[in-house]
């Protein structure tokens, strides 16, 4: 777009002065002169502008770092407070899964302690339910382990989504700012274009009321 931008203003200051060269007077050697000044001022124009827009470009680069860098933190953000309430969500729901799988092993466990307590045992059925409440304890800490191991497996599935879903996200964001920068900077090519425009217009007819009023 600027290097268009540049192609279109060269033009102009071509145009413009083959129409300020035209309207002189042939052997008008204060007309010539004043063609010269007058492609002098353009060309003074055109720089001044192109230093405007290298102003204007860096100005919207860092403007538009600046709010990339705010609202990717305020993305990222959302986006672990978003896995820190799925985690958590999940971890709730295999926690009600493992009291669920581990209720009938609860109650047996609890009904062999009970047993040894409140019923006259002799030694040999101590000692067998002693050992029945630690097989008990033994499948309890199986599903333990078990649901762990789904949990993890589940939260890193969990982590890998969340990541992708941020990168597409800061992806996305950064092309829109690029592309409101964009916008804005074409923007403010097309309006210093149309004061150039106006400016060279001016001169044309300037340069012929001058001649007649010699």
């Amino acid at each position: 777009m600027y290097v268009r931008y540049k192609a279109i203003l060269g033009l102009l200051l071509s145009v413009a002065i083959i129409l300020l060269a035209g309207s002189a007077p042939q052997g008008s050697q204060s007309i010539a002169r004043g063609v010269v000044d007058d492609s002098q001022a353009i060309e003074a124009l055109l720089k001044e502008q192109e230093e405007e827009l290298e102003e204007y470009r860096a100005y919207l680069q860092q403007a538009g770092e600046d709010t990339f860098q705010q609202k990717q933190g305020e993305l990222l953000r959302a986006q672990a407070q978003q896995l820190h309430n799925e985690a958590k969500k999940l971890r709730t729901s295999l926690e009600a899964k493992y009291q669920v799988l581990t209720e009938g092993i609860s109650q047996e466990i609890l009904r062999q302690q009970l047993q040894l307590m409140l019923v006259s045992l002799d030694e040999g059925q101590q000692e067998a339910r002693l050992a029945r409440i630690a097989e008990l304890e033994e499948e309890r800490q199986t599903v333990r382990v078990e649901l762990d191991a789904e949990y993890q497996a589940e939260l890193h599935e969990l982590q890998a989504k969340h990541e992708e879903r941020s990168r597409q996200a800061v992806i996305q964001l950064r092309a829109e700012i690029e592309r409101a920068m964009e916008e804005e900077f074409a923007q403010y090519q097309l309006a210093l274009l149309q004061d150039l425009e106006e400016r060279i217009a001016k001169m044309g007819p300037a340069l012929a009321s001058g001649e007649a009023n010699r």
